[in-house]
C-alpha cells in the first residue's frame, strides 16, 4: 500500500506534530521555573521558531497558534485573563511564527528568532497595559508586567542561541553530547535528580522537534509510506 502526501499535507502534519511537542515543552518548562502563578518559563516557542525557520511564515503562524493551547488554558482560561482576554496569548504567539518565517530566508536563524519576536513583544505590552484597565489593580501590577516582558526576552534570546547552534551541528551528535553531560551531572548531584530529569526531558523534546521538522523538510515534495501485503 502506498500513501502519497503532497507538500501541503506533509507540512501540515509536521506543524501539528510540532505543535503537540511545543505544548509539552510549555508544560515541562513551567514545572522547571515558575516565578509566580501567572508567570512561568515557557519554551513552547521552540516549535514555533523551528517550523517558521524551516517551513515559512504561514506554517509558523499555525505552529504559534497551536503551541499557545497550554499557555492559553493555564494563564487565560484558568488564570487572571479569562477565556476572552486570554486569547491574546494565541494571537501573540501566532504573530511571532509569521514574522519569524518572513525573516527566515533573509537572515541568520538567531536574528530571525530575535527580530521575529518584536511584534509579539509590542502586542503583549499593549495587551497587558490595556488589561490593567479591566481587572483588579493588584491582579496585574506594573512589576508583573515588567517581569512578563523580561521573561519573554530571556526565553527568546536563549532559543535564538539554541536554534543557531543546532542549525550548525548534527542533531544526533548534539543530543548524544547533551545526554552524556546530563548523566555525569546526575551522578554528581543526585539530590537534584528531579530538576535534572526535567531538563533532560526538555532537551530531548527540543532535539526531537528540530529533527522532525528539519528531516521532514528534506524529504522533498512527497512522503511515500510502503507496507507489503501479506
Amino acid at each position: 500500500m502506498h500513501i502519497e502526501l503532497n507538500t501541503t499535507t506533509r507540512n501540515l502534519l509536521i506543524t501539528l506534530a510540532a505543535g503537540l511537542l511545543g505544548n509539552l515543552l510549555a508544560y515541562l518548562s513551567a514545572l522547571l521555573i515558575t516565578v509566580q502563578p501567572q508567570i512561568a518559563f515557557d519554551l513552547s516557542h521552540v516549535a514555533t521558531f523551528t517550523v517558521a525557520l524551516y517551513l515559512g511564515p504561514y506554517y509558523g503562524l499555525l505552529a504559534g497558534a497551536l503551541v499557545a493551547i497550554y499557555p492559553y488554558f493555564e494563564f487565560g482560561i484558568m488564570g487572571i485573563y479569562g477565556p476572552f482576554l486570554g486569547f491574546a496569548i494565541v494571537v501573540g504567539k501566532a504573530m511571532t511564527g509569521f514574522f519569524c518565517g518572513l525573516l527566515a530566508s533573509r537572515t541568520r536563524p538567531y536574528m530571525a528568532v530575535a527580530f521575529g519576536y518584536i511584534p509579539e513583544f509590542l502586542f503583549t505590552l499593549v495587551f497587558l497595559k490595556t488589561t490593567q484597565l479591566w481587572i483588579a489593580p493588584d491582579a496585574l501590577t506594573g512589576e508583573m508586567i515588567s517581569s512578563i516582558l523580561l521573561k519573554g526576552w530571556i526565553e527568546v534570546l536563549v532559543l535564538s542561541f539554541v536554534l543557531e547552534t543546532v542549525s550548525r551541528r548534527h542533531i544526533a551528535e548534539t543530543s548524544v553530547l547533551l545526554l552524556e553531560i546530563f548523566i555525569v551531572t546526575l551522578l554528581v548531584h543526585k539530590e537534584k535528580s528531579e530538576i535534572l530529569a526535567t531538563l533532560l526531558a526538555i532537551v530531548l523534546v527540543i532535539m526531537m522537534l528540530v529533527d522532525l521538522v528539519s528531516h521532514g523538510k528534506k524529504m522533498g515534495k512527497s512522503w511515500i509510506v510502503s507496507q507489503s501485503d501479506e
